[in-house]
């Protein structure tokens, strides 16, 4: 069984290496305990490999050597020589030539058989000295953690020299960080700051250049120093330490009680300490430095793949409603070529049936169409089903009405615009023609168009390409174009203000949509059609009609057409309960002829703009009292948009401050 023989303040004690790791240090639970104050708590430690022992350094401040060379971990051989600190350890036997060399009897190990006892002394001292430095050397390169350095450089300071305390001040921002602050029994110095000569340590670092007092009472230099007498100073030391020539900070030692314990010897040692010093720190900085840059990569890593995981579940989340998207998108597609056919244009009288006639001839070509007939017959629900019972069902159906837009906003709507053409043009718009590609483009009042949008819109019909507003290049597009007019456009070219060319290129198949009043045997099915329109919806649709309802409605000669008719029904449901009488309907509707009936003679006639007030505020006040104050029904109950009854409220003064708050149908 192998043995360990401590050689410790001229005693000698013996351990038998039985454990797997023996622990030597200054902690109380070592294995080995030693009492040097150069030893750190678990200093190293000795591990069995099978037959094999090997000594381990733990990190120590002073470090491990063996026979003379500094380790981190070695295989020990019977008689090796282990020291730690001051204590001398040999592996299972004392080999007595490497203590006696190690004593120094022997003058003939170093080889100076002509120098006396002192001077060989001082040769031993030095050499002494230097493996101190060698020791300090590789304790300081032995850790990167800022910390241990600087309280290692501070502690061997203070062993080298036989300090009293010692300080280690960094530089930062101009200030005085005081770092490390011990003493030789490496207790820590309370309130530092106060316990030093800050002047001294601010000269250093400013000059570069260091101090040493043998006795700082007594030295001229120092007698304009306060703190120097305040704190009793004898022996001071304090040295610069650099890094890529520039100075970082101070080592400070002192010895209150003592003048004369530092010399130039202990200077060129804290030198050369120093030396290593600033790049160990400046090494130790770096490392800090990297390590926080890697735990911010780490912490960013972890946020991305946090992020990753997130992104992962949405996008899974958005194939899925893509998939639901597309799904929908074809429902609807499919109940749009549905909506738009036959079915959804209602009526059987004979002026209908020639429409439909017509209308199956027109919708297998892709010629141009105009259609023709008076506000509110239906001309965007024909172009509709052109467009969806035709070849170009599943491109884009895309409208505009040109009475509703100003001669500029129309060309840049129409044929799209480059970044930067106008103030707010931030980047290129794509303009209808371009949207509506290989699909269709429904006009509607085209006769409203000024004669410069004519012309161009003559030029693209002709060239079949547009050019964006403010761009350079022209762009091909192939369109359906389908035109509607509540005009005739013939007269409007008689009087110069429709182009004759633009008509023949927008009129070459016509289709005439015949008003209300032609065909009023379609009445009863259209009521039909649009109270079936109304259920599920909030109102509770009216279960019959009046008898003379219905005798009204059909002597009535419907000058705004079936959307007249529509928005009539739709004040019907939100008036009447279960029953439709007379009184629900309109009061010029319940007139035989309203447009022949002769005004009452009231005596002095009365100016048009004041009974087309009166009969205004009349009626919007009885569509916002049946809606109880919501404007979006009462405009459709009226057949105008709801900016429309905005403007009129304005114009006529009926707000009020209690009205209800409008809520979308």
């Amino acid at each position: 069984m192998p043995k360990l023989v401590v050689l410790e303040q001229g005693q000698k004690k013996v351990y038998n290496l039985t454990r797997d790791v023996t622990r030597i240090g200054r902690a109380p639970d070592s294995h080995v305990p030693l009492r040097d104050p150069r030893t750190s708590r678990y200093h190293a430690r000795i591990e069995r490999h099978e037959d094999d022992y090997e000594i381990v350094d733990g990190g120590s401040q002073n470090g491990t050597s063996v026979n003379g060379s500094f380790i981190d971990h070695r295989t020990l051989k019977k008689g090796d020589l282990i020291e730690i600190g001051g204590v001398r350890l040999f592996f299972d036997e004392v080999d007595e030539e490497k203590l006696k060399r190690k004593k120094g009897v022997d003058k003939e190990t170093i080889d100076l058989p002509r120098i006396n006892d002192e001077d060989a002394e001082k040769l031993l001292r030095e050499r002494e000295n230097l493996r101190r430095l060698q020791r300090v050397t590789m304790a300081i390169n032995s850790t990167l953690e800022l910390e241990k350095l600087l309280g290692i450089i501070v502690d061997h300071a203070i062993e080298l020299t036989e300090a009293e305390r010692g300080f280690l001040i960094l530089a930062e921002g101009g200030e005085l960080a005081f770092e490390v602050a011990r003493n030789f029994a490496k207790e820590q110095v309370a309130e530092p700051e106060f316990n030093i000569s800050r002047t001294v340590a601010e000269k250093v670092l400013a000059t570069g250049e260091p101090v040493l007092a043998v006795d700082a009472l007594e030295d001229n230099r120092f007698k304009e120093i306060h703190s120097i007498s305040a704190i009793g100073l004898r022996s001071v030391l304090c040295l610069p330490f650099a890094s890529r020539g520039e100075v970082t900070g101070v080592l400070y030692i002192d010895n209150r009680l003592q003048r004369g314990v530092f010399s130039r010897k202990h200077l060129r040692m804290l030198e050369a300490l120093g030396a290593q010093a600033g790049t160990a720190i400046e090494h130790a900085r770096m490392f800090l430095a990297l390590e926080k840059k890697q735990a911010e990569l780490r912490k960013a890593n972890q946020r991305i793949e946090k992020l990753n995981r997130v992104l992962k579940v949405r996008v899974e989340k958005q194939q899925v409603e893509l998939g639901r998207i597309r799904t929908e998108l074809d429902e609807k597609q499919s109940e749009l070529e549905h909506r738009y056919d036959y079915g959804n244009i209602v009526g059987r009288s004979p002026a209908m049936e020639s429409l439909f006639k017509r209308l199956d001839r027109i919708i297998p070509t892709l010629m141009p169409v105009l259609i023709e007939g008076e506000s509110g017959t239906g001309k965007e629900l024909v172009a509709r089903a052109i467009h969806y019972m035709g070849a170009r069902k599943k491109r884009k159906f895309v409208t505009e009405n040109c009475a509703a837009l100003p001669e500029t906003l129309l060309e840049s709507e129409l044929f799209g615009y480059a970044r930067g053409a106008f103030t707010g043009a931030n980047q290129d718009k794509k303009g209808l023609f371009e949207q509506a590609d290989g699909g269709s483009l429904f006009l509607d009042e085209v006769g409203e168009m000024s004669p410069q949008m004519q012309k161009k819109l003559l030029r693209v019909l002709q060239e079949k390409e547009v050019r964006p507003v403010g761009g350079k290049e022209t762009i091909p597009v192939d369109v359906r174009i389908i035109c509607a007019s509540n005009r005739n456009l013939m007269p409007l070219v008689e009087a110069g203000e429709f182009r004759e060319d633009l008509l023949y290129r927008l009129r070459v198949l016509t289709v005439e949509l015949p008003p209300l009043r032609e065909r009023k045997e379609d009445i009863p099915l259209l009521l039909t059609h649009f109270f079936e329109g109304h259920v599920g919806r909030e109102e509770k649709v009216p279960e019959r009609l009046d008898p003379g309802v219905m005798s009204a409605l059909m002597e009535y000669d419907w000058p705004g057409n079936v959307r007249e008719l529509e928005n009539e029904v739709r004040r019907m449901v939100a008036l009447c309960d279960q029953v439709v009488g007379l009184e629900n309907l309109s009061a010029h509707i319940r007139k035989k002829d309203s447009r022949s009936e002769t005004p009452p003679d009231d005596g002095d006639i009365r100016e048009l703009d004041i009974q087309v007030r009166e009969l205004e505020v009349r009626e919007i006040g009885r569509a916002l009292q049946a809606t109880s104050g919501n404007k979006t029904r009462a405009a459709e109950l009226l057949g105008i948009s709801r900016f429309t009854l905005q403007r009129k409220l304005e114009k006529y003064s009926l707000e009020s401050s209690d009205e209800p708050t409008d809520e979308q149908p």
